[in-house]
């Protein structure tokens, strides 16, 4: 692995089901020596356009770069006249999209993953798009009441919902309405659903166990619960996101070593959600 890696910008773009455009960035590793000749992406979903450029996006756009895979940024929202205004999107949107990038993609490569966090590994564990493997950092179970009641409060003059963490991050109206759709039941439901090698990755001081506990009784999938000690929800704490990222990139690597041999063998029986803690 080269750690003086850069990488250009190529702007990435794709037509919704509801007739907006999903604007994105794809970067392709520079400099680095690849092993293996299975084409791979990562894909890193964000809420809005300056997530795309945010730090936790970065660090994770280097990092699978410089472990040799192609990395989509894209953004549920955009400032753009042909995007999603911010104050429309709703979970269903951002499954939707999930699924039709998902689609997209598969004709260029072999093994698509995602990457997500807090509210968008929701959203992309409701898509169950067509992919090889998640990695779920800290996703919620009932998106309104384990995340955004916790966590946001409304502002009336914004019109927002705001982090009492983060007063930089923000939740639309429409969004936090959509959220209050998804009850104990309908989130049984969707575990139950997915289908796709799922990882969950989970902070000490973030949602951690309890989230863990129900997650791990309704999936059905192959699927792995890590626990990065000492991280805070947003992985704000040193050396924790590295921490989750070489998680990641160990489950990536199973997974894609499962979609060479699964031409070979017969399919492994699934494995019930392994849980460990990363110190």
């Amino acid at each position: 692995m080269h750690s003086d890696i850069s990488s250009i910008d190529h702007p990435y773009s794709i037509n919704t089901s509801d007739h907006y455009l999903i604007h994105g960035l794809l970067n392709l590793p520079q400099n680095v020596q690849i092993t293996d000749f299975q084409s791979k992406v990562v894909i890193l979903p964000t809420l809005q356009d300056a997530g795309l450029h945010s730090h936790l996006l970065q660090t994770q756009r280097k990092f699978f770069n410089q472990n040799g895979f192609d990395v989509l940024r894209v953004s549920f929202s955009s400032l753009n006249q042909d995007g999603r205004n911010f104050q429309d999107i709703t979970l269903g949107h951002m499954a939707n999209d999930i699924r039709q990038i998902c689609t997209d993609l598969r004709a260029s490569y072999d093994n698509i993953f995602i990457a997500a966090h807090g509210l968008c590994s929701f959203a992309v564990a409701l898509s169950n798009a067509d992919c090889e493997g998640l990695s779920l950092i800290e996703p919620c179970f009932v998106p309104y009441e384990n995340f955004v009641e916790s966590g946001y409060a409304y502002r009336r003059d914004l019109n927002m919902y705001q982090s009492l963490l983060n007063p930089m991050e923000c939740l639309s109206p429409r969004l936090v309405e959509s959220c209050k759709l998804f009850d104990h039941a309908s989130c049984r439901g969707m575990i139950q659903s997915m289908d796709k090698p799922s990882q969950l990755i989970w902070a000490e001081g973030g949602l951690g166990e309890n989230m863990a506990a129900l997650y791990k009784a309704h999936l059905n999938t192959h699927a792995q619960s890590v626990t990065i000690a000492g991280a805070d929800h947003n992985f704000n704490a040193a050396n924790s996101m590295e921490k989750a990222l070489e998680q990641s990139l160990e489950w990536f690597n199973y997974c894609n070593h499962m979609y060479v041999i699964s031409a070979l063998t017969p399919a492994i029986d699934a494995y019930k959600l392994p849980t460990y803690a990363v110190n």
